[in-house]
């Protein structure tokens, strides 16, 4: 037989009533609290359960994701009713992560995927939910805008990036200029010392001596090399600012490559190169005609330098719709496609031509590029190493009249 006190009994169920009654309003008040709390933070807070449905979220959440909803609309709802498929599955993947190890994570910048937007930044953070009993029950996170401060960040990541880029292009133009130095020196010694050792000889041997004539054209040979030297120094120095003289007339581009294949045949006779002209008759063109002349003749000089004895050069014009169209090609050395890509860069020399110490300054394909320029045309370079190389110059086909013709005076009657 049990005895049981009932008068005891129905007081220890009145205490456990009363408990669970101000446990119950405890827990009202705190989320009431809470509630209140995130309607009036700007912050962008959220409270999801293991399923990852909402709870409870902030205004500024709300603001910022769900504008014209309410906090009470949201809870039951997830990611899904409310971004994209991409944004919420990327979301979900983050709150099961945390969920199955219990481990934050915290700050994640990241690209908003939202609305379409493709310029706003967030830093997220988002830790399990926690019982009482500390047993994960969900997941709450916070996230805020760092568009500006990323934008800044990526400012100045690009700034620092280009301020290298800049610092290691000067760095490679100091090594250049150096190296222009030394190369310059040695294009002013040798004509030089050609000068004055065949003026010495004049001197000695006299004007009469058999052997003045040579002594002569020597000097005169160098002399213009030097004065050729002087005028691509001057003529960069016009280009850097802007301000290269160009005088337009109405020419003949054929005339043109003709007289520069002629004065370089002498060279392409001494190293037994077959030095080739093949042009078609075009319409006289509106150009410099000394600067095309200076064109031709920088790239067929370069053309006979890097081309071995016995080789072939060969110049060639024609048309292509409304162009006229100039090549240089030969089977010499050929460009290294590393070369290529820096071959019209002012002091640049390819490695070919430093290992077998071709004379150059590096300046001719700079100031080529730059005639080109002048008259609206393209230049390029094809070919590759020990295939030769082929220079196209392309220049718009601006006609001119050919210079009037005056008529004889009539006879005197």
């Amino acid at each position: 037989m049990v005895r049981v006190d009932l008068p005891a009994q129905r007081r220890k169920e009145s205490k456990e009533s009363k408990e669970s009654k101000e446990s119950e309003s405890q827990r009202e008040l705190l989320l009431t609290c809470m509630s209140n709390l995130l309607s009036a933070n700007d912050s962008r807070v959220y409270f999801k359960d293991l399923q990852n449905r909402f709870l409870l979220v902030s205004a500024g959440w709300i603001a910022a994701y769900a504008p014209g909803r309410t906090a009470q609309d949201m809870v039951g709802k997830t990611d899904f009713d409310v971004f994209s498929a991409e944004h919420a599955s990327d979301a979900s993947r983050d709150e099961q992560r945390v969920i199955g190890t219990g481990e934050s994570m915290v700050g994640k910048v990241e690209l908003e995927t939202y609305g379409g937007r493709t310029d706003t930044w967030v830093s997220t953070t988002k830790m399990p939910l926690r019982d009482g009993r500390d047993r994960i029950i969900g997941t709450f996170g916070i996230s805020r805008d760092v568009t500006a401060q990323t934008s800044a960040e990526n400012t100045l990541a690009e700034q620092a990036l280009q301020l290298i880029t800049q610092n290691e292009r000067l760095r490679e133009l100091d090594r250049l200029k150096d190296e222009f130095i030394g190369m310059f020196s040695h294009e002013l010694r040798t004509p030089l010392a050609s000068i004055l050792g065949y003026a010495e000889i004049l001197m000695e041997e006299g004007l009469t001596a058999p052997d003045a004539e040579h002594c002569v054209e020597v000097i005169d040979r160098n002399a213009k090399r030097l004065l050729r030297l002087a005028g691509d120094l001057q003529l960069l120095a016009q280009i850097n600012s802007g301000q290269m003289p160009m005088e337009f007339r109405s020419a003949d581009l054929a005339d043109i490559a003709a007289c520069a294949v002629d004065e370089m045949r002498p060279e392409a006779e001494r190293k037994h190169i077959d030095l080739v002209l093949s042009a078609t008759a075009i319409s006289r063109l509106s150009v410099d005609p000394t600067r095309i002349a200076q064109l031709l003749g920088n790239l067929l000089s370069n053309a006979l330098k890097f081309t071995p004895d016995g080789g072939k050069v060969e110049v060639t014009l024609g048309t292509e719709g409304d162009q006229a169209v100039l090549t240089v090609a030969d089977n010499g050395i050929g460009i290294p496609a590393a070369d290529r890509v820096r071959i019209f860069e002012r002091f640049f020399r390819t490695a070919a031509a430093k290992r077998q110490a071709i004379q150059g300054t590096g300046l001719g394909l700079t100031i080529t590029q730059a005639i080109v320029a002048a008259h609206n045309g393209t230049i390029a370079v094809e070919g590759g190493e020990g295939r030769g190389s082929t220079f196209t110059v392309r220049l718009p086909l601006w006609t001119m009249p050919a210079p009037a013709t005056k008529e004889p005076a009539p006879a005197a009657a």
